[in-house]
């Protein structure tokens, strides 16, 4: 008869917590983050794409706002949301420098648990610092919001 009532006890504890719902939040992306990889030093810059400030000029020998040369650079998709079941939603950056190539793209699935509230979605694009750059990001799956998000960093080389 123990048994019994310990059985019939647990599954009273896994329908009621099967019944638990969480407060999810809706995905959607924040921002679009830029930072410039300085090939001498290993170190990344602030975001080129905070400010709006600075001079992206000449920046593969250093000049302009870049402070050292620069052939890379960093795009960071940040996306928002809470308990986004993992291949639920996926991100998908696209890069595309002179006339509309794409320079880099890559599409990964979304990973935000537990207390996690961010995920951050990158690409690393390759010889970069004179051709201006469009970035497109854009979430994939059902219900997300503010699915598609646009940044364009202004690089520019001359004499």
């Amino acid at each position: 008869m123990k048994l019994l009532s310990l059985i019939s006890t647990a599954a009273v504890a896994v329908v009621a917590a099967s019944s638990i719902t969480f407060a999810a939040e809706t995905p959607k992306i924040a921002a679009i983050h830029a930072q410039l990889y300085y090939e001498g030093s290993g170190k990344l810059s602030d975001d080129i794409l905070a400010s709006g400030e600075n001079t992206l000029w000449n920046t593969i020998i250093g000049e302009g706002g870049a402070g050292a040369p620069s052939n890379f650079t960093l795009v960071t998709v940040e996306v928002v949301g809470k308990d986004v079941p993992i291949g639920a939603v996926k991100v998908q950056i696209t890069a595309r420098g002179y006339k509309a190539k794409i320079v880099g793209q890559r599409t990964m699935d979304v990973s935000i648990y537990d207390e996690t509230t961010r995920f951050l979605a990158p690409l690393f694009l390759y010889d970069t610092g004179c051709d201006e750059i469009e970035v497109t990001a854009k979430l994939i799956g059902k219900g997300v919001t503010k699915t598609t998000a646009k940044a364009v960093i202004p690089f520019k080389c001359g004499e």
